[in-house]
């Protein structure tokens, strides 16, 4: 190897990632400059089905298992065109993540990381269980708004959908980061009993509209769980995000300006509070509504019409 910077800090490298990861259960490789793998452990072998200590090129790796049907999937009639379009991406940042799939059905979260004057470094995570967890949690929300969990004015779920939501996240004891926003209409009373309650409902099934456009997510619950008051579960989504959904949310209802002739303002507000942890079991879900109501308890005292979030 030669002794120029480059070459020596791969060098330098490669003692420590096989310390770090060769009993490793994560799919590690090393890319040098040339793109030519020069470092790879015992599960990257195996995902890749490539005979272990082989280092290609690693258009030499997608290019065999495109062409043994082996290994990563890869879904294209023309390899090259798919190699041209894959090489614009993977030099393109610093760093960048992405799911790659594997002919014998697993899913990887796979992360590159472009070393200065080394290379690559790849690092894959097998996600096949928390994916397959996802897809019978939305699976299971679905029959539960069919089983006759839906509020009927809203078309959200409603309590006994919630009941059904906290024992899904905690499905196999999973800890998942949950974000939960608790939004009740102000002075909502007032305006049924001013312009009386089938005004009332519209007013409902509209804010429903303004809440369900307000994210983006597929892992987002939207419920009506009391009179005047909403929930929105947020699975894998941390505080800043949900008080980004919880802000465009309070935005979208102010352009609506919804008529309110008993609020101070004139028109229909929203008070919103917003809590996000970790979710062990049903109890830390009880622990983070808590936290959420008392977050929207503290807008409607602090003056309404806002976002508060957790302490």
């Amino acid at each position: 190897m030669k002794s120029d910077n480059g070459s020596t800090s791969l060098a330098a490298l490669i003692p420590t990632l096989k310390q770090l990861f060769e009993g490793s259960g994560s799919m590690v490789c090393l890319y040098d400059e040339a793109d030519t793998l020069v470092y790879a452990n015992n599960i990257f072998y195996e995902v890749t089905t490539l005979p272990a200590g082989s280092l290609p090129t690693w258009r030499d790796m997608i290019r065999e298992s495109h062409r043994s049907n082996k290994g990563l999937l890869i879904e294209t009639d023309d390899i090259e065109d798919w190699l041209a379009r894959a090489e614009q991406r993977r030099r393109s940042v610093p760093y960048r993540q992405f799911e790659i799939d594997t002919v014998d059905g697993r899913w990887i979260l796979m992360s590159e990381t472009v070393i200065p004057k080394v290379g690559v470094l790849g690092i894959g995570v097998d996600i096949t269980r928390a994916k397959h967890t996802t897809t019978l949690l939305q699976h299971e929300y679905q029959q539960a708004l069919v089983e006759a969990e839906t509020d009927a004015l809203t078309r959200m779920g409603n309590r006994r959908a919630l009941d059904r939501l906290r024992r899904l996240l905690t499905l196999n004891g999973q800890n998942r980061v949950i974000s939960a926003l608790m939004i009740d209409i102000d002075w909502f009373k007032p305006y049924n009993d001013s312009l009386g309650h089938l005004q009332g409902d519209e007013c409902l099934r509209t804010i429903a509209d303004v809440i369900r456009s307000g994210f983006r997510s597929e892992e987002a619950y939207p419920l009506r769980i009391g009179g005047e008051e909403f929930l929105i579960l947020m699975v894998d989504a941390d505080l800043q995000s949900a008080t980004q959904v919880a802000r465009r949310i309070l935005r979208n209802i102010r352009s609506r300006a919804i008529p309110h002739p008993a609020s101070e303002v004139g028109h229909v507000t929203l008070s919103i509070g917003v809590a996000s942890g970790t979710v062990t079991d049903e109890a830390s879900i009880s622990t983070l509504l808590d936290e959420a109501d008392k977050a929207l308890y503290q807008s409607k005292h602090t003056g309404r019409d806002q976002v508060t979030l957790a302490s």
